[in-house]
């Protein structure tokens, strides 16, 4: 075997060390922070917790929290609506996002197609509306679209300041042939 065949191999045995100890310590890390991860999904306490921190609100009849996730400076509650395609979520986001509105709106837009598996729903601006959250006025931008099958859909979208100072924001989402315009707005009312 010559000189550079085997500095060939040596590269390449190295290469496969290093890609097997990155196995090893995968495997043994990940699934507990998966099952971490997946523990607070699913944990209403952690979601009433999670949004309370963000923002004072009344829950109207019907709707409950779900669930939460605090995963690198971002958390974000989950309340489900009156029906299993409607969904409120709250989400407070870390400091160094401040003024990144665009990137907030799109991390929210991807949580919900994650949660609800609405992964192509295409929304159009139709109109906004002024509201008061935490003491400041807000405007909720109003979007409405269809997915694949059809089905219309209406978000209302607002980005505001947390109770802790973070930027935060606020997404609500469901069918617009069930959508309750008296429960949200009833949730909106709340939230001054």
């Amino acid at each position: 075997m010559s000189r550079n065949t085997k500095i060939v191999v040596g590269i390449i045995g190295g290469i496969l060390a290093v890609c097997c100890l990155i196995a090893i310590v995968a495997a043994l890390v990940l699934p507990r922070m998966f099952e971490n991860f997946a523990e607070s999904v699913d944990d209403p306490a952690a979601a009433a917790d999670v949004a309370s921190d963000i923002v004072d609100y009344d829950l109207p009849s019907g709707y409950e929290e779900q669930g939460a996730m605090n995963f690198l400076g971002f958390r974000m509650a989950f309340i489900t609506g009156t029906n299993e395609q409607s969904m409120i979520m709250l989400a407070e986001f870390p400091a160094s996002l401040a003024g990144d509105e665009e990137q907030m709106q799109q991390q929210m837009r991807d949580a919900f197609a994650n949660q609800t598996g609405n992964q192509n729903v295409n929304l159009e601006f139709v109109g906004s509306e002024d509201v008061t959250i935490n003491g400041q006025t807000v405007t909720l931008g109003t979007y409405e679209g269809s997915d694949e099958n059809g089905t219309g859909f209406r978000q209302i979208l607002g980005v505001f300041e947390a109770k802790s100072g973070s930027p935060a924001m606020l997404m609500i989402m469901g069918p617009r042939d069930s959508w309750d315009e008296d429960g949200i707005g009833r949730f909106l009312d709340s939230l001054e």
